[in-house]
C-alpha cells in the first residue's frame, strides 16, 4: 500500500524516480503498479548494490526501468521534472531490531543526528526533481525502516519549512498517526496525515511514511537557518531560559551578600552605641593579663591551624587540659598539707628531747 500511494491506476506512462532503489523490490512493484509503462529511473548511490538490482529487475521481467548509479544528491542536475519521487532513504535501522538486534548498540546519537541530516538534504533533493505541474503527478514519497522522530517527522517538518510542500493523506487504513508534538520536538500540525507502524502493535519492522504535494518550484526563504525545526528552537530556549535563571540566581547571591554585609555593619554600630570602641576613640593599652590572655590565644590558632582543626575544638580540649591540671595541682597541695601538718607542741619536745641528748 505505501508504494501504490506513489502510483496510481492513472500512472500509467508517467515518469518515475527510486531515489534509492537496491536491491529492486521497490523499483519492480512500482513497474507492476504501472503496467511496465512510463519510465522508472532506479537509482542508487551503491555501485556494487546495483549490480543485485539489475538481476533481480531482469529476473522480474521488468522493462521500463533504467538503472543508474547517482549520489542522490546529484539530482536533479542529473534529471528532473519527474512525475513522482520514491525515496525509501537511508536510516539506521531502528524499526528492524527484531531482525538485526545489533543495531541497538551500533549506533549512538550523533550518527543518528548525521543520518538526518543527510536525509533532510536527500528530501529536498528530491522535491526538486518533482514537477508541480504535473498533471497526473508532482507527489514525493519519504519514508524509512526507523521508529525514531529524528529520522521521520523532524526531517518533514524542515521540508516543509523550506519548500513549497504540503503533506497529503495517504489513503491507507492502518498505522498510527504521526506525532505532531513529543518530548521538546513541536511539528506542523499536518504531521498528523503520515503514518507510523510499530513491530508490536502491527506484526511488521518499524516503518514510517509520508506524502507530499509539490505546490510550486519556488524556495522558502528561512529567516534563521540555523534553526532547523522547532524541536532546535525549543532547544535555545531552553538554553536561554537556563542562562537568565543562572544570572537571577547570580543576583540573589549577590542580594544575600548585601543584606548580610549590611547586618554585620548594624551589629558593628549597636556595639559603638553599646559603649564599645569607635575609630574616634583613643587607643587603651590593655593589661598585662590581657595580653598574655591574647597571646594564649593566638597560640591555640596557631595549634589549631597546625592540625587542621577548628579553634573553637582547640580551645575547648585546652580548657580541659588546664581544669586537669587545676585539679591534680590542688590535690597534690592538699597531700603535702597534710604530710607538713605536725602539731607545734610535739616539734617542741622533739627538740628539747635532742637537746638533752647532745
Amino acid at each position: 500500500r505505501v508504494r501504490e500511494a506513489v502510483v496510481s491506476t492513472q500512472s500509467t506512462g508517467e515518469r518515475v524516480l527510486d531515489m534509492c532503489a537496491a536491491p529492486g523490490g521497490k523499483s519492480a512493484y512500482l513497474a507492476a503498479l504501472m503496467k511496465n509503462t512510463g519510465m522508472i529511473l532506479s537509482n542508487d548511490a551503491s555501485k556494487t548494490r546495483t549490480k543485485a538490482l539489475t538481476a533481480n529487475l531482469h529476473r522480474l521481467g521488468v522493462h521500463n526501468a533504467v538503472v543508474c548509479n547517482y549520489d542522490g544528491l546529484a539530482f536533479p542536475k542529473v534529471m528532473g521534472n519527474f512525475d513522482r519521487v520514491l525515496l525509501d532513504a537511508p536510516c539506521s535501522g531502528s524499526g528492524v531490531v527484531s531482525k538485526d538486534p545489533s543495531v541497538k548498540q551500533s549506533k549512538d546519537e550523533a550518527e543518528i543526528l548525521k543520518i538526518a541530516e543527510m536525509q533532510k538534504k536527500l528530501l529536498l533533493a528530491a522535491i526538486d526533481s518533482t514537477d508541480h505541474s504535473s498533471k497526473t503527478g508532482g507527489y514525493i514519497v519519504y519514508s524509512t525502516c526507523s521508529v525514531l522522530v529524528q529520522e521521520n517527522e523532524w526531517v518533514v517538518d524542515y521540508a516543509l519549512k523550506r519548500r513549497h510542500v504540503k503533506l497529503e493523506p495517504l489513503g491507507v487504513d492502518i498505522g498510527r498517526d504521526g506525532f505532531t508534538r513529543i518530548n521538546k520536538y513541536r511539528f506542523d500540525k499536518s504531521m498528523s496525515l503520515t503514518k507510523r507502524y510499530y513491530p508490536h502493535t502491527h506484526n511488521m519492522d518499524g516503518f514510517f511514511v509520508a506524502k507530499l504535494k509539490k505546490l510550486s518550484s519556488a524556495v522558502k526563504t528561512v529567516k534563521d537557518d540555523t534553526q532547523t525545526s522547532d524541536g532546535e528552537e525549543n532547544e535555545e530556549d531552553e538554553e536561554e531560559g537556563e542562562e537568565e535563571e543562572d544570572e537571577e540566581e547570580e543576583e540573589e547571591d549577590e542580594e544575600m551578600d548585601e543584606d548580610a554585609g549590611e547586618e554585620n555593619g548594624d551589629e558593628v554600630e549597636m556595639e559603638d552605641e553599646s559603649g564599645g570602641l569607635t575609630d574616634t576613640d583613643d587607643e587603651v593599652e590593655p593589661s598585662p593579663e590581657v595580653k598574655e590572655k591574647n597571646s594564649a590565644d593566638d597560640g591555640v590558632l596557631e595549634e589549631a591551624m597546625d592540625v587542621n582543626e577548628s579553634p573553637q575544638n582547640v580551645k575547648k580540649e585546652k580548657r580541659t587540659k588546664n581544669k586537669k591540671g587545676k585539679k591534680s595541682k590542688k590535690e597534690n597541695q592538699e597531700k603535702s598539707e597534710e604530710i607538713s601538718s605536725v602539731p607545734p607542741k610535739k616539734v617542741k619536745l622533739k627538740k628539747k628531747k635532742a637537746k638533752n641528748d647532745t
